[in-house]
């Protein structure tokens, strides 16, 4: 049975992720053939995530937190899809990142769009492209490689 859901969703209701770790705040979009979509991000001030530049005058995100942003992202997608099938959202886990590229650090307080799109599938295991945008500037890319278990009978 299909749900009618509207976007924007905020995170929290497609992720099992919590306070510190919920990364991710909406998805925006969803384009169902073409397994892609849009998520919104904002950097929290205070975040543990956080490092001070090389002048120590401005807190930037730490880049590896970008993969688990990005992943997050993805999540978001594939428990959107099984919240329209009327499932609860399953469980994924990132297994590999490749061809990751940040442009600039992230400062905190900046809002970010995490665009992501299924680029391949082998059984479960999924290829995905994901691109880390503030405003229209590319800051980070990379390709993810995501394990989604068998949903339990």
């Amino acid at each position: 049975m299909i749900k009618k859901l509207t976007l924007p969703l905020p995170a929290s209701e497609l992720l099992p992720h919590r306070k510190t770790m919920l990364l991710v705040e909406k998805l925006l979009s969803y384009d169902q053939p073409a397994g892609a979509g849009t998520v919104l991000a904002g950097t929290k001030s205070g975040s543990v995530f956080a490092v001070g530049d090389e002048k120590g005058k401005r807190a930037l995100l730490e880049e590896v937190v970008l993969f688990e942003m990005m992943a997050q992202a993805y999540a978001c997608l594939r428990g959107y899809e099984d919240r329209l099938a009327g499932r609860p959202s399953g469980m994924g886990f990132l297994v590999g990142v490749r061809r990751f590229i940040c442009h600039r650090r992230v400062g905190l307080s900046e809002e970010v769009r995490i665009e992501v799109a299924t680029t391949n599938q082998v059984d479960t295991f999924f290829i995905a492209g994901a691109v880390v945008k503030i405003t229209l500037e590319t800051v980070a890319e990379a390709e993810l490689k995501i394990w989604l278990p068998p949903a339990q009978e």
